[in-house]
């Protein structure tokens, strides 16, 4: 770099200031928070939100304003808007300034957040009893806060209710009670209890009332249903009602006293309305009413009225009715008559 030395040069570098300072200007508007917080109770926090303009370059006042009508309180270049008056649930609000002809703005929006409100929650409670059964009564029962439980004996004596279920043995059987706590009322609403889980060697002594069920093998002694058989016993019902039993010994279905009935007995016997099949000897009584097809095999005994008898319905046959006997050769000619003609 060659010295100064020039009057040019020294001019130059002698220039005070050697460049012009920057002139831009803005206008910034900062927030003390960005939303109320509003809980269950409607108390906001914070209760009000401050928005403070700053000047880059410039001087002088600026006008604020919001939306939806909220009310905004003003010291100097502070604006303040308190939760009580704001309106909506979100509002912007705008910091305007005009200088040299130009108009600068910068905004802010703040919003409401609302926590939502604490509803019902569910709760369970157990007790394990030696009891065949609890009882049902009372069908509900209320008890106080989120944490209780329902009182001992509850439902039947010596029982103990809480939130896990307690170990049980043999013998043993474990009830559960489904509960709902309400936390405007602050009180756990409890149902009658239900059976849960059992121990035992063998299944025997349980009443359940069953909906749809789908099993594989299935062994039983007696079944048995319909209002006329409340009673396991291979008999009749006497109350002048119907149903059904099966069991070992057999199968009835309806009411000999009403006359409609069936009955299988275990050893193959069979008896119905008219008909019944012992040790191999059938016997029907009523009307057979057009009856077609054949049989094999010898009738013995047999009584009765007949119309016409034939042997076949054309060609070579024997035919017999109240006018005496017909014979026919192959070719459908009657050669021998026996009787009145």
């Amino acid at each position: 770099m060659s010295a100064i030395v020039g009057e040019r040069d020294k001019l130059i570098m002698n220039t005070v200031p050697r460049f012009a300072p920057a002139n831009d200007r803005v206008l910034l508007l900062a927030a003390t928070a960005q939303a109320f917080k509003v809980a269950a109770t409607t108390i906001a926090a914070p209760a009000s939100i401050d928005f403070t303009a700053g000047l880059v370059n410039m001087q002088g006042q600026v006008a604020f304003t919001a939306s939806n009508a909220s009310v905004l309180k003003r010291v100097g270049n502070v604006a303040s808007l308190a939760y009580t008056g704001m309106v909506g649930d979100s509002v912007t609000v705008t910091a305007t300034i005009v200088v040299d002809g130009l108009t600068y703005t910068a905004s802010q929006t703040v919003s409401k957040i609302f926590d939502g409100v604490t509803g019902n929650s569910a709760r369970v409670s157990y007790s394990k009893t030696n009891l065949l059964s609890l009882g049902s009564t009372p069908a509900t029962l209320s008890t106080e806060g989120a944490t209780s439980y329902p009182p001992i004996d509850t439902w039947g004596a010596g029982t103990v209710w809480e939130g896990s279920p307690q170990l049980f043995g043999a013998g043993e059987s474990l009830y559960r009670s489904d509960g709902i706590f309400n936390p405007a009322s602050g009180t756990t609403k409890w149902a009658a209890p239900y059976l849960n889980a059992l121990k035992v060697g063998q299944l025997s002594a349980i009443s359940a009332d069953l909906g749809k069920v789908t099993a594989g093998d299935i062994y039983s002694a007696t079944i048995h249903g319909g209002s006329g058989y409340p009673h396991s016993t291979y008999t009749w019902p006497t109350n002048g009602q119907g149903g059904f039993h099966l069991s070992a010994a057999g199968l009835r279905l309806g009411n000999t006293a009403t006359g409609g009935y069936f009955r299988i007995d275990s050893n193959g016997d069979v008896f119905a309305p008219g008909l019944s099949i012992s040790q191999g000897n059938a016997k029907f009584s009523g009307e057979l009413v057009a009856a077609n097809g054949s049989f094999k095999g010898a009738l013995v005994a047999a009584t009765g009225t007949f119309g016409l008898i034939r042997s076949a319905t054309s060609g070579q046959r024997t035919e017999y009715d109240s006018n005496g006997i017909r014979i026919y050769n192959a070719a459908g000619d009657l050669i021998v008559r026996l009787g009145v003609w």
